[in-house]
């Protein structure tokens, strides 16, 4: 979800106007992310993916598009991820075209290198020695792919909104792999003996004609041989009956460079009726190394792709990139521990933060380099730290502040781990499987939201449960409100840094909103249904379930007294019910007092925040 946020992923396609038309294929590069860091799948290898997969493979070429051209394929969505409303006539203009290239721009340069650039499209870079020659030699190397004077014309048929290229391939994913495999056996299987009875036969034609093709001696022998035909027809019927069987073709939403593109100028003030001098695809000369100049090769012999993009992926890559590793680790850092080394995450130019542990960063980065860009790895080495092993208590219930706290009491040098509340989609997500209604089956279409008439944008559960959030749809301009209540940022173009506020409307929809009510009571039926119906074993199983721990001993004391005084409410409730001639179809009172007790749980502190 970090990764996500990063590069700007939504399920539409945002813009400047007020419709926020839907990207049909977007959760395809969701799943492929998701699975790459499953995986572990090295960290240089899974940017060269996003930013030039399609020059990777000659997938143009291939007779099959395999899992792997699929993958690299899909991975360049990262690439498309900029909000986009050129599919509208009123914002198709060369003027917005620029600024959907300028925005991904953006998003790349503050995800992989750290770095502010867009301003350099206007004027030199006020601050950091980016001249805005250097912004338009970095514009130039994704202009094979993003070329405002040669936009891809609208898609016919349903989809008819401007893409930059949805292509329909005939793709064998992995969950296709095994049904694709036994039907090409029989295609196989039938498909030959056609063949042999032709090869049979070749040898009773006529001289000129024993030099078909097999294609076409076959088709030549359907219309001259009349037996051929009877014993053909239907084996060629059968073939393309298994044919029609075949995994339909998939749609996703890509990259692909086009080939050479138009020139590139510099654009006086970044107005493009005010073009400059042209410049040349390359990358800012303040991180380049005269001892490795920046090479453009096309990516295989006879290529019509510009290999700009591939190029760029590999100079990023380069174990002695000065920013692309320091970047991933500070990121990872930062996700850990609250804030990065270095406290601006997308920003280490000059109005940026210095690092407050240089060596360390300089160390993580030549570990994560060295062990292969293992992001598990890192991750390993980050939480098996006594910096991350301790609690984040700063003070003694007996004694008052520990030493820690008088020495630092900012938490500067990480004498304790800082206290962090759970983000958006945790909070949900935990919620849903402390309440045993967590559906857990990944990947596939983002599960829809709806929104209702007092306002409130909500899932609807499926098969009894809600998949994680992460596979909830994500609209520019429509939030599910239980994860923006909780600070889900809005991509304008991306989001590096979650915003973190504690309000009042969080505690208010914990305490109020409908689905959590009905979580409450899901889990206080899972703990009825593990810890039977005696008070003491219910408390100690729901402090369990929701706290990943037993019940202090004060903990516990305060447990029975809730229970019995809910217990006590919820009896004369539906005493008072029932004198009033209104017959309560819910459940008996110890059962609406666990629920109310569990209902507590939810909007503790201590569910909310990780010690």
């Amino acid at each position: 979800r970090h990764w996500l946020d990063a590069v700007g992923y939504a399920d539409s396609f945002g813009g400047k106007l007020e419709a926020d038309h839907m990207r049909p294929y977007a959760w395809r590069y969701r799943d492929y992310v998701i699975r790459a860091f499953n995986g572990d799948r090295p960290y240089d290898r899974f940017l060269v993916e996003q930013l030039a997969g399609d020059e990777l493979v000659d997938y143009e070429n291939a007779k099959r598009i395999s899992q792997e051209i699929y993958e690299n394929l899909v991975a360049t969505g990262f690439m498309r991820m900029a909000p986009d409303s050129t599919s509208e006539r009123e914002v198709a203009f060369i003027s917005d075209r620029l600024d959907v290239i300028a925005d991904q721009i953006d998003v790349f340069s503050t995800v992989v290198l750290g770095l502010t650039v867009k301003c350099a499209r206007c004027h030199d870079h006020k601050y950091d020695p980016i001249p805005q020659r250097d912004y338009y030699r970095l514009a130039a190397i994704f202009k094979g792919a993003f070329d405002e004077n040669d936009w891809l014309k609208p898609v016919g048929g349903t989809e008819k909104r401007y893409k930059f290229g949805i292509r329909r391939l005939n793709i064998v994913t992995d969950e296709d792999k095994t049904e694709d495999k036994r039907l090409q056996v029989l295609i196989n299987t039938v498909q030959h003996r056609v063949n042999v009875e032709a090869e049979r036969l070749r040898k009773t034609l006529p001289e000129k004609e024993k030099k078909l093709a097999r294609d076409k001696l076959i088709a030549h022998l359907l219309k001259s041989n009349k037996s051929f035909k009877a014993f053909a027809d239907p084996l060629l019927k059968q073939v393309k009956e298994l044919e029609s069987q075949r995994p339909p073709a998939q749609a996703i939403q890509a990259l692909w460079d086009r080939g050479t593109p138009s020139p590139t100028y510099i654009l006086i003030r970044g107005d493009h009726d005010n073009p400059g001098r042209p410049v040349s695809p390359g990358v800012p000369a303040v991180l380049s190394d005269p001892e490795k100049p920046f090479v453009i090769r096309p990516p295989w012999k006879g290529a019509t792709q510009t290999g700009r993009r591939l190029a760029l992926a590999r100079w990023v890559v380069d174990p002695d990139h000065p920013l692309t590793s320091r970047v991933m680790v500070n990121r990872i850092w930062k996700h850990h521990f609250g804030r990065g080394l270095v406290v601006s995450v997308g920003n280490f130019g000059q109005t940026g933060s210095d690092p407050t542990h240089p060596k360390l960063l300089d160390w993580l980065a030549g570990e994560f380099v060295a062990g292969g860009w293992s992001v598990k790895a890192m991750h390993r080495l980050m939480m098996l730290s006594t910096t991350y092993r301790q609690v984040s208590s700063s003070t003694n219930p007996d004694s008052g502040p520990n030493e820690s706290q008088q020495k630092d009491p900012l938490n500067e040098w990480y004498s304790r781990m800082p206290l962090k509340r759970m983000e958006a989609e945790l909070v949900r997500d935990t919620a849903l499987w402390v309440a045993d209604r967590l559906d857990n089956s990944q990947f596939g279409p983002a599960d829809p939201v709806s929104v209702r008439k007092d306002g409130l944008v909500t899932a609807k559960p499926v098969r009894g449960g809600w998949r994680r959030s992460v596979y909830l749809r994500q609209r520019r301009k429509e939030f599910p409100t239980f994860l923006s209540t909780f600070d889900l940022p809005s991509m304008t173009p991306n989001c590096i840094q979650r915003p973190e506020s504690t309000v009042a409307t969080q505690a208010l929809f914990l305490m109020n909103n409908a689905t959590i009510d009905q979580l409450a009571t899901s889990f206080a039926e899972r703990v009825e249904r593990e810890a039977g119906t005696e008070i003491d074993r219910q408390i100690q199983r729901a402090h369990l379930v929701a706290f990943s721990r037993r019940p202090r001993k004060a903990e516990l004391e305060i447990g029975r007294d809730a229970l019995g005084q809910l217990l006590q409410h919820w009896t004369r409730h539906l005493e008072t019910e029932a004198k009033a001639g209104r017959k309560s179809s819910g459940p008996p009172a110890n059962q609406r007092a666990l629920a109310s007790y569990c209902h507590a749980l939810l909007n503790s502190a201590a569910f909310l925040y990780i010690d």
